[in-house]
């Protein structure tokens, strides 16, 4: 069942332990993806969010949550970059787990979206550390280049430079699938 975040705020301000729980029921799946397009690892991910569950219900009471999922977005997304920035051994696993919303789609169109999709991340996942990390707070974390360059403390220029690096070996690697694709359908 869902409910308003108004609804959820005013539960958890009355009862912690209730509103934490309907929290976690409504947010904790995405709130994981969120953390996994930074850190690239489910069980990372999924220890950020308790943290993020924890810290929210140890601070209950001095809080002051206007947009609830906002707050979550920007609580995982902090907690992640903070991990990302201690741990260098972090980008080594998982694809990002982008979900299909278009229940519209034939089973062969989705077939074909998912294999791009994995394809996509693959690349992604290839592109080195510093490179990667711009692209995903840019893109996905829909942070501004002045805002990543903030984040990671790094000139603006160095964010322009990454992002430069990166589409370019996107663009090179999707031209490359593109061409696997039509050759494989020429045979």
């Amino acid at each position: 069942m869902s409910y308003t975040d108004e609804h959820i705020l005013s539960t958890f301000k009355e009862d912690g332990s209730k509103g934490i729980e309907l929290i976690f029921h409504q947010y904790y799946e995405v709130m994981c993806r969120s953390a996994m397009r930074i850190t690239k690892t489910r069980s990372l991910a999924e220890d950020i969010v308790q943290e993020v569950f924890y810290e929210m219900f140890r601070k209950r009471d001095s809080l002051n949550i206007t947009s609830l999922s906002g707050y979550l977005k920007r609580a995982v997304f902090n907690r992640a970059i903070n991990k990302v920035k201690s741990s260098k051994d972090i980008f080594d696993s998982d694809d990002l787990n982008i979900e299909l919303t278009d229940n519209s789609i034939s089973s062969q169109q989705e077939l074909e979206y998912k294999e791009l999709e994995d394809y996509l991340n693959e690349v992604i996942d290839r592109l080195p550390e510093k490179c990667r990390l711009v692209f995903v707070l840019n893109r996905f974390e829909e942070l501004s280049y002045k805002e990543v360059s903030k984040k990671l403390d790094i000139s603006v220029k160095t964010v322009e430079n990454q992002m430069s690096k990166a589409l370019r070996i996107l663009r090179e690697e999707m031209a490359s699938y593109r061409n696997l694709l039509e050759n494989e359908e020429m045979q």
